[in-house]
């Protein structure tokens, strides 16, 4: 290893490690003396962690009011950013909040963080056009049910057991906090982007059957086939059609086939 990549390799360590070592090589001067110096780019370091986080957890910031600090604090103590990119620097961050205490004896904080973070990482997805109404328009009526949709890359369902959306929409709109509530049961939000804005919505219990059914590369028939178990034979089609046209008019569809033919 070069003189010069074990330096950084050491100032690296002592940046990140909470007693550094002393490098020999750094100096002091009439204004600071090493130590002093060190503690500049430790304290620097921790500051920009925080700082980006802070604008990629704008719910969780709301949610944990008073306690958000401490709360990044104690992350950024325990998960030093593992990517040059200090923009991925929030990955664990959900994950960190359910199993480290005090934070996971207050489940909703990482169910918050799951969204905002959901919300960031659809942002940054790659751009895939969207399938519209008058692209499946020629579709004959005798080959829909053999009809194919596949749905943008981006599209996340997740479930959620707290009113966590809420938060998000208060924090989006500067709006004041909500108070938290929590599900009689586990709901499901969709989160996706349409253009340049990030969406997020609840979805029922029959769109996300058949949503995730669709994701599955599951047939237009056997997505009826499942809205029939929800709303019976009769009201199975015209259900599947209010959904489709919800889909596309949401931007949530990418592509779509019939049988093995790509289109």
């Amino acid at each position: 290893m070069s003189t010069l990549r074990a330096l950084q390799q050491r100032t690296l360590q002592a940046v990140l490690d909470d007693k550094p070592p002393r490098l020999r090589e750094l100096r002091g001067d009439g204004l600071a003396n090493a130590s002093s110096r060190m503690d500049v780019y430790r304290h620097g370091y921790r500051i920009r962690l925080r700082t980006a986080l802070e604008a990629e957890f704008p719910g969780l910031r709301l949610l944990a009011g008073k306690r958000f600090g401490r709360l990044l604090e104690s992350y950024v103590a325990a998960h030093p950013s593992g990517h040059y990119n200090i923009r991925w620097h929030g990955a664990g961050l959900a994950a960190f909040l359910e199993y480290a205490r005090p934070w996971c004896a207050r489940p909703a904080l990482a169910e918050m963080a799951r969204l905002d973070w959901l919300i960031s990482t659809a942002f940054d997805a790659a751009d895939e056009a969207a399938v519209s109404a008058m692209d499946l328009a020629g579709v004959p009526a005798v080959a829909w049910a053999d009809l194919h949709l596949r749905a943008q890359a981006h599209l996340q369902i997740v479930p959620f057991t707290r009113n966590v959306e809420a938060f998000r929409r208060a924090a989006d709109a500067d709006g004041p906090r909500p108070r938290l509530r929590r599900h009689r049961r586990p709901r499901h939000l969709l989160v996706w982007r349409q253009a340049l804005a990030v969406r997020y919505r609840p979805v029922e219990d029959d769109e996300h059957c058949a949503l995730t059914a669709a994701m599955r590369d599951e047939s237009f028939a056997l997505l009826c086939d499942r809205m029939a178990e929800h709303h019976g034979p009769a009201n199975a089609s015209r259900r599947m059609a209010q959904l489709l046209r919800r889909w596309l008019d949401d931007g949530l569809m990418a592509g779509w086939r019939l049988q093995q033919d790509s289109m």
